[in-house]
């Protein structure tokens, strides 16, 4: 509703009075017995609902709409929250994940790796713990378990292999 239409409104009620104040005696004596009615108990309270219906018309109003402006903007601000909070974990989380996954290939890579250092190391590995090319029954001073490493136990073994040089 606009300017023009309220004024209007707020017209015809006076012009309803003036016309009844002309034109019938009644309407005036009626009218002249509310005024006494207004100053007592019931026309402060008439007064009264008209001024609590002019309050929540207005400000009442007006704080409610502006509650639930407040609630929709709250609402807005939260979704953008959570999707930007989303965003950000990806971004953040998206290195993190490059560096995880590299680090799978290279853990594959290390396990294929290792895996090729065992079998080259197969025929060495057969070799220090053969006991082919010599008795230890014929050397009982020469016990193999009686070395301190690997390395010293494989030079023995080779030695003992050897026709042509004596273990001393």
């Amino acid at each position: 509703m606009n300017i023009t239409e309220t004024r209007k409104l707020s017209l015809l009620p006076a012009g309803l009075t003036t016309l009844g104040w002309a034109t019938s005696p009644h309407f005036r004596c009626a009218s002249l017995l509310m005024g006494p009615k207004f100053l007592g108990k019931e026309g402060r309270v008439y007064i009264l609902s008209f001024v609590l219906a002019a309050i929540y018309n207005g400000p009442v109003a007006n704080v409610w709409h502006n509650l639930e402006e407040v609630t929709r903007s709250l609402g807005c601000v939260t979704e953008l929250q959570v999707n930007h909070s989303r965003q950000l974990w990806q971004v953040t989380m998206a290195p993190m994940r490059r560096v995880m996954e590299d680090m799978v290939r290279s853990g594959q890579t290390l396990n294929t790796e290792m895996q090729n250092i065992s079998r080259a190391f197969v025929g060495l590995n057969e070799e220090v713990a053969s006991e082919a090319g010599y008795d230890l029954r014929q050397q009982p001073e020469l016990n193999p378990r009686s070395a301190t490493s690997t390395q010293q136990l494989y030079e023995r073994k080779t030695k003992l292999r050897c026709n042509c040089e004596r273990y001393s």
